[in-house]
């Protein structure tokens, strides 16, 4: 028998892209069936073709022909229904499908995108009448047991399946409907091949052999087993739960295949034939970007004179490379040259356009009387020259017309849009565009960074947009190109080792704490496997050695980790095509928006438009804050990208470190680095960005120092030195790397580009190619001998790994530099709108409160008839606050908080309490609306006491609601007539005004923090003796590894592991009453503290200083309560009184507190810790005269009874003594550095 006649291919495959059912990776598919000796294979995945490109390529790795295919949900009716109803009744079947050439590829693109955007029904369901409409070129199979045919079969109905096999032999041809075997062991299965093959041989179809492939080995039933329980929520033990009746759904080998079918051979062989039949291609390397489609009434340009010598230069640029190359050179022909000009002119005219706005060039003057225009002119007019010159020569004019198009768009819409990104902001032609607003010549940019002749890929401009209104920008761009041309890009979400280790333990019901412990060992690390979590982790690889349960878990994740488990849609990836998408890529839908079924790099690799419209949070807080300055302090016209670039308020915000809320600049390193280094020019700021990463951090000393003294800077080679001046002799940017290379060796910045491309992705084989062209170029150009030249290479080599794009720095600059600019100028009109933005991030809303304290912006409650929906700056004189945004209250809300602006717009404001319920409460104001609003203060004003308007809530409302109801029914009430009577604001008999600690839990409740206090402040004078320090700028002075003590409450609790040894330490802040302060807890210090750190409670925390370049940084040793630690760290109070009648009454409270205490002590109902000195004195003509009644007086001080007696109205002042150090056992050992 010939070998072809002998070779088995599976027709029916499922990979992991058949969500949580595929339990086989297109990786390890491939390799195995590689092992076996297949030729050819199938993807058939569940109603998807999600993993069409990486099963291709995979396959394509291996040697092995892929057979691109679906197993679709077909409802065997002409239509799908269009209610819920219908579709209700409609059963679903499954049906293959294997696409022969492109064109069946296309059809199945087609048929399976309308299944999701039209025929969604619990699964995407497809019709006959659509099967129908897009058969060409495809393949049917009569399917698996839950096909159309099969089924009937099973049920006993051999008539209907064999009408049902004439209708898919009317629509597919004899010829390519195939009758499927399966054998799997299930008698259901065996119990109808008779019937099958009766039908094959009356209608003469061809049969094969398949095996439903749901995994790649026998062994691997098990975790597929586990993955149908994550998938369906069910317990590995559950009794009903979906399962498979066999074991043997894995990717079988040809001699398992011939036993199972030795009755029927050429069920075998024939699947090699249906391989034969196909031959799809994916159409990777083309190009289907769409041509921009110029506007009516916007016009071509006129110049081809000067067009023409622009199109020379692309030909004059490009034939010197080839022609070093030993390449044959290019010509244009007027047919070429006419093509290049068809949208070429026009992006010409609109960057001369552009020029003249940017720099008042005219470029015509400039080029007509070019013996006259000034070196900066001429400069210009040869730099856009070339550059269009590359784009025309490129292809990528179109692509530079689109993004034009819908940035100009923005721009009219009023939508901010960022300065830049990327590579992009190198380019003269983007920036005369207002693609970018980077001076790309002012700062040294490149524009071969972007795009070259030498290194030909597509340019990449990915562009910010404000985030409230991103979404309106991808609108346009859908209504311009077409909405079936137009979509976001699919994400996977993928099973990692700590996520697939959870889930295995839930189905196996195996205790959270344990599972948890489990997914704990594993180090964390970005994208680390079980293997290699197993090699690195002690634990737990003793954990697997001595445990079968983790064990188990362990050997099935291994087989789980990585596949695909969820779909999502890209955050900002849009793509555009020149034609209907579904005829290249299969698309979905997410969120109700059209999406690809391939991920963003096959999209690309098809030749499609990827855009990214990123919404970035900045441009709205940048936008926010420049209308509030346009509106509080009456300018009108004042824009931020007129902001002077030197603005010395700006550096010195800079230079102090206060740079929270600032682009970029906001970690507390980059805070120190800005006081490190002493910013004065904006190439500074570039540079601080591009140096503050993982890699180039380790030249950050040189930098400041050479900063701070020239004399220090090292130059790599005296030819460098105006090279790296500006970085003070460090080579900070991949363009440095690039320039280098062109000086000291002669390259093009194409081909330097190429060098520092090689360099940095650690291409050995171009590296080594480069070497030799480096070194040859040294010695030509400069006469450097080998080992200088050699030097210098590894010297780049080193500085191109960690380079940073010069371009997309300088464009993030430009947004920190706006940011500063805005805070050192017009704080309370930034901070308003960095509050505003944080709107519902309660944690991130109380870091920037205390940012406004710092900043001394005091922050005011909300107030129902001055709040508006946002955070609002409010100057008065001299004096400047914020006042709270009704859509921050939790319960409030958006919708809610534009009702009560809209009625007290229209209407004026509110009278009192009653007028507020009359007025709103039809409105989006419930109940729950107004209970918040009463609970975070928003009535205060009024007079009313908070606890007063809770009591009448309820009444108040109802009897509103009858008032309603009455004007409703057109009836009077007895005082319709008459003026609704106000809510009068004395408290009622038998309310108790609201206590301020109840006040601030309700803040806290509805706000997420404490707004009109704080829980330190029942410490006041106890926390300033006992704390070390108070502000952040008090803690610089102190020197490296001093003790310290801070009392207040603890938020932010984060609990890390270390990279060496993976053991748990801890970060949190530590809210006092004046600031917040980072502190970092070791492992051996969060070992003993564990169970006493949390979120929100009052803690004093012990520790030492660690100093390193300047800044003090926190280290915690011990926490404790901060309420049973008070009468060890407190030695000595002193009240000192008013001689009034008062003060008796202060006395008795005072010995009645101490007796209350010693009884508490006596009864063994309280340790007896009286060991904080009491002393009393009278102030009396201005001086302090101590009483002989506290002598011999102690007290164990806690907050309650410290609270009790500071309030007391005879106090006239308090004199605090804490302990000089902490208690023995407190203290920890100074000394000696303890092992973290």
């Amino acid at each position: 028998m010939p070998q072809k006649d002998r070779e088995f291919v599976h027709l029916h495959v499922h990979t992991d892209h058949s969500l949580l059912d595929g339990c086989s990776r297109t990786d390890r598919l491939c390799q195995r069936a590689s092992e076996l000796g297949m030729k050819a294979l199938s993807i058939t995945d569940h109603g998807v073709l999600y993993g069409l490109t990486s099963f291709f390529k995979q396959a394509k790795k291996y040697g092995i022909k892929p057979l691109l295919g679906c197993e679709i949900y077909l409802v065997f009716e002409d239509q799908l229904g269009e209610t819920k109803e219908e579709r209700t009744k409609q059963k679903s079947y499954h049906m293959g499908l294997l696409a022969r050439n492109f064109t069946g590829y296309q059809n199945l693109c087609k048929i399976v995108s309308r299944a999701h955007t039209q025929g969604f029904y619990y699964n995407p369901r497809t019709d006959l009448q659509t099967l129908a409409a897009h058969s060409e070129g495809l393949i049917g199979f009569s399917g698996c047991l839950a096909a159309v045919i099969p089924r009937l079969l099973a049920d006993g109905d051999y008539e209907k399946a064999r009408a049902a096999a004439r209708t898919f032999i009317d629509i597919f041809g004899k010829e390519y409907f195939i009758i499927e075997l399966m054998d799997h062991g299930i008698e259901k299965q065996r119990r109808i091949i008779p019937d099958l093959l009766k039908i094959a041989s009356e209608f003469d179809l061809k049969v094969v052999a398949t095996n439903d492939v749901h995994y790649v080995k026998d062994t691997d039933w098990e975790p597929h087993d586990s993955l149908l329980c994550i998938q369906t929520g069910s317990m590995i033990r559950d009794e009903k739960r979906m399962r498979y009746d066999a074991r043997q759904f894995y990717l079988k080998s040809r001699e398992e295949m011939d036993l199972a079918f030795k009755e029927i051979p050429e069920a075998v062989t024939n699947t090699s034939a249906i391989a034969e039949m196909c031959d799809a291609d994916l159409p990777f390397g083309e190009d289907h970007y769409p041509v921009y489609q110029r506007p009516i009434e916007l016009q071509d340009g006129r110049d081809h004179t000067n067009f023409d010598r622009i199109l020379d230069i692309y030909v004059e640029k490009q034939n010197a490379i080839l022609i070093r190359d030993k390449k044959e050179p290019i010509t244009l022909d007027d047919e070429r040259r006419e093509s290049l000009k068809k949208n070429g002119l026009f992006l010409f005219e609109l960057c001369k356009t552009g020029l003249k706005d940017r720099y008042g060039t005219d470029y015509d003057t400039c080029r007509a009387n070019w013996a006259k225009a000034s070196p900066a002119d001429q400069r210009y007019c040869n730099q856009l020259d070339y550059e269009i010159a590359i784009i025309a020569g490129t292809g990528f004019v179109d692509y530079f017309l689109i993004v034009w198009d819908f940035i100009h768009w923005a721009r009219q819409q009023g939508i901010p849009v960022g300065p830049g990104r990327g590579s992009g902001a190198g380019c003269i032609v983007a920036y005369v565009l207002r693609i970018t607003d980077i001076d790309p010549l002012s700062f040294g940019l490149l524009f071969e960074r972007m795009l070259n002749l030498e290194r030909v890929s597509p340019p990449d401009f990915d562009v910010d947009f404000c985030m409230r209104r991103r979404d309106e920008v991808v609108e346009y761009v859908r209504e311009k190109y077409g909405r079936e041309r137009v979509a976001n890009i699919i994400t996977f979400g993928t099973f990692g080792a700590k996520m697939v280790v959870r889930d295995l333990a839930r189905v196996n019901e195996i205790e959270f704490s344990e599972a948890n412990k489990l997914a704990k060992m594993i180090p964390e690390e970005i994208n680390i496997s079980l293997d290699d979590a197993v090699s690195k982790s002690p634990e737990l690889q003793q954990e697997v050695a001595n445990n079968s349960v983790a064990r188990s878990i362990v050997e099935q994740g291994r087989i789980i980790e990585g596949m695909v488990r969820n779909t999502g849609k890209h955050a900002c990836g849009v793509i555009i095509a020149d034609q209907e998408i579904t005829n290249l890529v299969p698309v979905t839908l997410q969120e109700g928006d059209l999406t690809t079924q391939y991920p963003k790099g096959p999209c690309e690799d098809l030749g499609l438009l990827k855009m990214d419209f990123l919404g970035l949070k900045t441009l709205t807080v940048i936008d926010d804050a420049q209308n509030n300055v346009r509106r509080t302090r009456s300018m009108p016209d004042f824009e931020i990208e007129k902001a002077p670039l030197d603005d010395a308020a700006a550096y010195t915000l800079l230079n102090s470190g206060r740079t929270t809320g600032v682009f970029q600049l906001e970690s507390s390193g980059m805070q120190q680095l800005c006081r490190q280094i002493g910013l004065s020019s904006f190439e500074e700021i570039i540079a601080l960005i591009a140096l503050y990463r993982p890699g180039p951090m380790q030249f950050i000393p040189d930098f400041v120092k050479g900063k701070k003294d020239p004399s220090t800077v090292q130059v790599p080679h005296p030819l460098l030195k105006e090279l790296v001046e500006e970085t003070y002799g460090v080579l900070v940017y991949q363009e440095q790397v690039m320039q280098a290379a062109q000086i000291i060796a002669g390259y093009t910045l194409g081909g330097a580009d190429i060098l520092r491309r090689a360099m940095g992705k650690k291409i050995q084989e171009v590296m080594d190619a480069q070497r030799d062209v480096f070194i040859q170029g040294a010695e030509e150009t400069n006469q450097i001998d080998r080992e200088n030249a050699e030097s210098i290479f590894a010297l780049l080599e080193k500085f191109a790994e960690y380079g940073f794009n010069k371009s997309h720095s300088a464009a993030y600059a430009m947004l920190s530099y706006r940011t500063a600019y805005l805070k050192a100028n017009y704080p309370v009109e930034f901070m308003a709108a960095v509050l505003t933005s944080e709107q519902g991030n309660a944690d991130k809303i109380a870091h920037f409160l205390d940012e406004c304290t710092a900043l001394q912006l005091p922050v005011l409650s909300p107030d129902v008839n001055e709040s508006r929906a946002t955070f609002t700056p409010v100057l008065e004189g001299d004096s400047s606050s914020i006042r709270f945004g009704l859509a921050a209250i939790k319960s409030v809300g958006e919708g809610a908080a534009e009702a009560i602006i809209s009625e007290r717009s229209e209407n004026g404001p509110y009278k009192d309490f009653r007028d507020f319920i009359a007025r709103c409460l039809e409105s989006a104001v419930n109940r729950r609306v107004i209970e918040a609003l009463v609970k975070t203060g928003a009535f205060d004003s009024f007079g009313y006491d908070r606890a007063h308007l809770l009591h009448d809530l309820d009444p108040e409302i109802a009897e509103a609601e009858v008032i309603a109801q009455d004007r409703k029914g057109g009836q009077t009430t007895l005082f319709g007539g008459m003026d609704q009577v106000e809510l009068s604001t004395q408290i009622p008999a038998g309310i108790e005004p609201m206590p301020k600690a109840e006040k601030l839990e309700y803040e806290k409740e509805l706000l997420g923090f404490y707004l009109s206090g704080h829980p330190m402040d029942a410490y006041a004078g106890l926390d300033q003796a006992i704390d070390t320090f108070a502000t952040i700028e008090e803690r610089t002075h102190l020197d490296d590894r001093s003790p310290y003590r801070l009392c207040g409450i603890i938020a932010n609790l984060q609990v890390k592991y270390t990279k060496k040894d993976n053991r748990q330490f801890a970060v949190f802040h530590l809210a006092t009453r004046s600031e917040t302060h980072e502190i970092l807890m070791f492992s051996d210090a969060y070992e003993r503290n564990r169970n006493r750190l949390e979120n929100g409670i009052l803690a004093l925390i012990i520790g030492q200083t660690s100093r390193r370049n300047g800044e003090t940084g926190l280290h915690g040793h011990e926490v404790y309560d901060l309420q049973t630690s008070l009468p060890r760290l407190i030695q000595r109070i002193h009240f000192i009184l008013h001689p009034n009648k008062e003060s008796a009454a202060f006395l008795t409270l005072l010995r009645e507190t101490i007796d209350e205490e010693y009884n508490q002590s006596k009864n063994g109902e309280r340790q007896n810790t009286h060991n904080t000195e009491v002393a009393v004195s009278f102030l009396l003509d201005g001086e302090i005269v101590e009483s002989n009644a506290s002598k011999a007086l102690t007290i164990a001080i806690d907050g309650n009874n410290y609270r009790k007696l500071r309030r007391h109205p005879a106090l006239a002042g308090l004199r605090i003594e804490a302990t000089p150090q902490a208690p023995v056992d407190f203290r920890p050992q100074w000394e000696k550095r303890r092992s973290y």
